[in-house]
């Protein structure tokens, strides 16, 4: 089953807020708890992207500084 989350795109000038899937490998969330500790959300609003730490059941945002592409 895939997990969304409800989240705050972190972007300044964007105001978006809702329920997202992360992007990227599908497969690491067919589980009910996911497998990957680092997830990448793409805003439907402005299309930029930013990484957020799973923590139980909910996801943290990290400084957008800490993002890199290659990360992703």
């Amino acid at each position: 089953m895939l997990t969304s989350y409800m989240v705050k795109c972190p972007h300044v000038g964007c105001d978006w807020r809702g329920s997202l899937l992360p992007r990227g490998d599908k497969s690491a969330w067919r589980g009910i708890t996911p497998t990957t500790p680092r997830v990448v959300f793409e805003c439907p609003n402005c299309a930029r992207t930013w990484q957020a730490r799973v923590v139980g059941d909910d996801v943290e945002p990290l400084p957008l500084e800490e993002f890199t592409p290659e990360r992703a």
